[in-house]
């Protein structure tokens, strides 16, 4: 229908303009100036349906005052959504669920259980939850499973918990396990568990509300909305702020152990300042990081106030065998035969069983050892080599190799990425975020211009921007003025962009992270529209009373300067549908969507900006047979810096070359992740980011040979 529309819309305007110019010209073109200027009209008038349908590519989005409650029962679809969707990829039930177990934390490590009995009696409004339910001291926290769901809701008087345990343990699982049971068993209006990775915050720079706010924004970009009471200062209070503040929001912090060591207990005092005694949470760490962030020497000890404490124990040597045998195939099949040597060890002290005694130790060596379907067995290792005691003799041993023989492993049999390029891509990748990041987890595209130094950015993108424009300048030079006005104009201007562009990507502004642009969309505000008025009429009494041109040019700008004015008021970045969550692809989708959508409207309202002038006569010192140069140059320069200025794409567009050229990820980087998250199992998905499939996995595909940079000087320790 819209394309109907859009069709009759041009057909029309064309017809008006060809009326328009055989009414002002009947009496034919009485000089090459008057023949230029209507082909200056014919080649910029068409900007006006251009900038029609990218209007019409904008949604409307209408001030709602939905209730906050009602809100959270449609983050909680969402986030229900997302990690069910996760888990599946992470194969979480393939080829059977892991049950982990868990016993009561240390005693020195929570509070003691007297204390949490009087904090949740003493709660304001009643104790949360049944009394009668309460465990009866911290040995009633023990079970396996999903008992987590139980154990958080009904057993823990303060639903305060910490989840402690060993690397690759799966406390990340059992969170995603126990997320999934509290939407499940969540009652409407109730808070929503949302999953946030500690790893990213500074306790320093940020307080936890306000990172969590982000976090939520950047996953759930609906919640960056003005909240429903403060629609006229959308800048004071939005969604997320709302839902966190009203306590809508359960917060599932996963992660102290990754954050600096000295950053630790700096956290644990920010949760405690952050989160009340009434506000649930659940918070997880490697119980060696979480010990010593407690008793460091130099401070007090800062406890996770009203928090009660769970460790999870190695997996039942029972259930390892049964998931590495069901997955190698039916019993008595020559690849289930193979584990026999092995699995005869689990339970033991032998360095391959305790590396096989976690989650992510099984989920590497079924990677590594079982065929997949098409496979020749004997083009697999054979899982005993994991028993020699000369090159694995101690457990860091043998993780060591399964995790520098699982990238191989998961790229086979060769597929669109053949495994080499495959492991240096993701070499690379680990090598930037563990130290052009700072150690964060996040993979995120938008920030991959980081990963280079700016100098090469500069000379790539500037060379890029010099051919374009260089291009333009002599097309319509050579149009208007000649072949010599031609060459000297794509000359000149190419330099001066190539010039502009190298010395905006070197400045702070460019290399500041900014967030993705949710989309484009059109928020008609009464302020802002009795802005633009007031701010047209200025503009045009002066145009009248100080220019020659006088009333004429006063108008035009009055009208162009009023509509562009109120038009740019109104138009938001924030999409209108908290029900869905986004990943990576769909940012970039939308964040490219913006660029265009702004880039057409900016343009298009440039040229119909010129045309209205050209129309009006009010070009008397400047010949009207440039028309036609400015209304190819100078109107989509304007549009494409402004569709950059409201977006990020362009820069992942101009980092994409030379990472290609020198080979340090596929030109089609956003397929190559996400079949690395969604067939390969390397990556995990939390919201808009990828993130390795492990801490460990990270740092040790960016510690053994870190790939060389462009620039030596990118690598020096004072750039970490």
């Amino acid at each position: 229908m819209k394309r109907r529309v859009l069709v009759w819309l041009g057909a029309a305007w064309t017809v008006l303009v060809l009326m328009g110019l055989s009414w002002y010209y009947r009496d034919g073109f009485r000089t090459d100036e008057d023949l230029l200027t209507a082909l200056s009209l014919l080649a910029i008038l068409p900007g006006l349906p251009a900038m029609l349908w990218a209007s019409l590519r904008l949604r409307k989005v209408t001030r709602s005052s939905t209730p906050l409650e009602q809100l959270a029962d449609t983050v909680a679809g969402a986030v229900r959504r997302q990690w069910e969707q996760e888990a599946r990829v992470r194969g979480l039930n393939d080829p059977r669920p892991l049950s982990i177990s868990w016993t009561s934390a240390g005693a020195e490590l929570v509070q003691p259980w007297p204390s949490l009995f009087d904090l949740a009696e003493n709660w304001p409004g009643g104790p949360p939850g049944d009394p009668a339910r309460w465990a009866a001291g911290p040995e009633g926290l023990a079970g396996r499973g999903g008992e987590i769901d139980q154990v958080f809701r009904e057993r823990i008087p303060t639903r305060r918990m910490v989840v402690l345990g060993e690397p690759g343990a799966g406390k990340t699982v059992l969170l995603i396990l126990l997320l999934l049971a509290l939407i499940e068993h969540r009652e409407p209006g109730d808070p929503v568990p949302v999953l946030f990775s500690l790893a990213s915050w500074d306790p320093g720079q940020q307080d936890l509300y306000a990172w969590m706010a982000d976090q939520l924004t950047r996953d759930h970009r609906a919640l960056r909305a003005p909240a429903h009471d403060d629609l006229e200062r959308p800048g004071d209070r939005n969604l997320a702020d709302a839902l966190l503040e009203d306590r809508l929001i359960l917060p599932v912090l996963d992660g102290l152990d990754e954050l600096p060591e000295a950053l630790r207990p700096q956290a644990l005092g920010a949760i405690n300042r952050a989160l009340p005694l009434g506000q649930p949470l659940v918070l997880s760490s490697r119980t060696a990081e979480y010990r010593d962030a407690l008793l460091r020497s130099d401070m007090s000890g800062v406890a996770l106030n009203g928090a009660a404490g769970i460790r999870l124990l190695p997996l039942d040597a029972t259930q390892a065998i049964a998931y590495l045998q069901e997955d190698a195939g039916r019993p008595g099949a020559a690849a289930t035969a193979r584990w026999n040597q092995v699995v005869a060890l689990l339970g033991t002290e032998v360095p391959a069983a305790l590396a096989l005694s976690t989650p992510l130790g099984l989920f590497l060596a079924r990677t590594i050892y079982n065929p997949r379907p098409g496979e020749r067995l004997a083009d697999v290792a054979h899982p005993d080599e994991l028993l020699d005691p000369t090159r694995f003799p101690t457990r860091a041993a043998v993780e060591t190799h399964m995790f520098a023989a699982f990238i191989p492993a998961a790229y086979r049999p060769p597929s669109r990425w053949k495994a080499e390029r495959a492991e240096r891509t993701l070499k690379f990748l680990a090598h930037h975020v563990e130290y052009t990041r700072g150690g964060t987890p996040d993979l995120a595209w938008w920030q991959l211009h980081n990963a280079l130094p700016n100098q090469l950015l500069a000379r790539a993108w500037g060379c890029a921007a010099a051919l374009m424009t260089g291009l333009a300048a002599g097309l319509t030079g050579a149009l208007t003025g000649g072949p010599e006005t031609g060459i000297t104009a794509a000359a000149l201007v190419g330099l001066a962009f190539a010039v502009g562009v190298g010395l905006g990507i070197n400045s702070s502004a460019y290399t500041k992270d900014r967030a993705p642009t949710a989309g484009v969309f059109f928020l008609p505000d009464r302020t802002a529209a009795a802005t633009a008025v007031t701010t047209a009429l200025v503009v045009g009494l002066w145009a009248t009373v100080k220019t020659r041109v006088g009333l004429r040019l006063g108008f035009a700008a009055a009208f162009v300067g009023g509509f562009g004015a109120w038009l740019w008021e109104s138009i938001i970045t924030v999409p209108p549908d908290p029900a869905t969550t986004v990943g990576p692809r769909q940012v970039l989708a939308q964040d490219r969507r913006a660029f265009w959508i702004t880039a057409l409207l900016s343009g298009s309202l440039a040229a119909v900006a010129l045309a209205l002038l050209i129309v009006l006569k009010a070009f008397r010192d400047v010949g009207l047979r440039d028309g036609l140069w400015w209304g190819l140059l100078v109107t989509p320069v304007i549009g494409l810096c402004i569709g950059c200025a409201y977006s990020v794409w362009w820069r992942f567009l101009v980092v994409r070359l030379p990472l290609a050229v020198f080979r340090h990820a596929p030109w089609r980087l956003m397929g190559f992740l996400a079949d690395a998250h969604e067939h390969r199992g390397v990556l995990r998905q939390v919201g808009a980011v990828y993130q390795f499939r492990h801490r460990n996995l990270q740092r040790h595909l960016a510690a053994p040979q870190q790939p060389r940079s462009i620039d030596p000087v990118h690598d020096r320790p004072d750039r970490i």
